[in-house]
């Protein structure tokens, strides 16, 4: 593995939150509107479900958002990212590494109903130790990430663990 290594695993939340915030701009538009044209009873049920489905985003925020930065031998620096004014919860800082104890693969498994697994992911991870964040390196497919953090593994000289993470299953209905 060559060092430095450049990462950016927050592009997926990149992409999530600026098609969440076009939708909530044209729900917006769509909320003055009909006040505009004085319908007041499905303006005021739009604002009141829109308050609503706001509170339980407001939960999504304390999701982990992935990480972008640079690993060195020595620390890992990452960077806020904002995306179109709004911060996303990513790890900010600069980070020795003797503040890590392990390098983890979490894997997610997704399981569809025909006896084949599909779409299997995994998240390597450098764990901190305690008051130090995790902070998300390289999401891919599993059969990428595996060999991933063992490389990283070696090359930082930490502990590999490997997790699983509750997986999904995809259910297809026929039409």
């Amino acid at each position: 593995m060559n060092l430095p290594l450049d990462f950016d695993t927050a592009e997926p939340w990149q992409t999530i939150v600026k098609i969440a915030l076009a939708v909530a701009a044209v729900y917006a538009i769509a909320v003055v509107g009909l006040f505009v044209k004085g319908d007041f009873l499905g303006g005021g049920f739009l604002l009141v479900f829109g308050l609503t489905f706001s509170a339980v985003l407001r939960r999504v925020r304390r999701v982990s958002m992935g990480a972008v930065g640079r690993l060195t031998a020595s620390a890992v620096t990452v960077h806020p990212v904002r995306v179109w004014g709004f911060s996303l919860n990513v790890p900010s800082g600069e980070f020795p590494l003797s503040e890590f104890e392990a390098v983890a693969l979490v894997e997610r498994v997704v399981v569809l109903p025909t006896w084949r697994a599909l779409g299997d992911s995994g998240t390597v991870q450098l764990m901190g130790r305690p008051g130090t964040p995790n902070i998300d390196v390289m999401t891919g497919d599993i059969d990428a990430a595996r060999p991933f953090a063992e490389e990283l593994s070696a090359a930082l000289n930490l502990e590999l663990n490997s997790l699983t993470a509750p997986g999904q299953t995809i259910r297809r209905y026929k039409v």
